[in-house]
């Protein structure tokens, strides 16, 4: 794969990300290399974690996903 199809992915990602309702309060970072995607960043829900991934997981191109998403109930739920 290519260095631009690489960037059009992950332009695509972000945009999915960003206007779908269930992530769109999310900071969220996208990485994109060959294909593999790794997604960083923090959620408000487990949900939205969830939505992320799905939103990724199921696009042309996507060969593998890294999930580094942190959920912050969990962060703090338990000081």
């Amino acid at each position: 794969m290519s260095v631009v199809f690489d960037e059009m992915l992950n332009q695509l990602i972000l945009q999915r990300l960003m206007y779908d309702r269930r992530t769109a309060g999310a900071v969220l970072d996208v990485n994109c290399r060959d294909g593999c995607v790794c997604l960083t960043g923090c959620v408000d829900t487990p949900e939205q974690k969830e939505a992320a991934l799905f939103l990724v997981e199921g696009l042309t191109g996507i060969r593998e996903v890294t999930d580094n998403i942190v959920v912050r109930q969990a962060l703090s739920g338990n000081a």
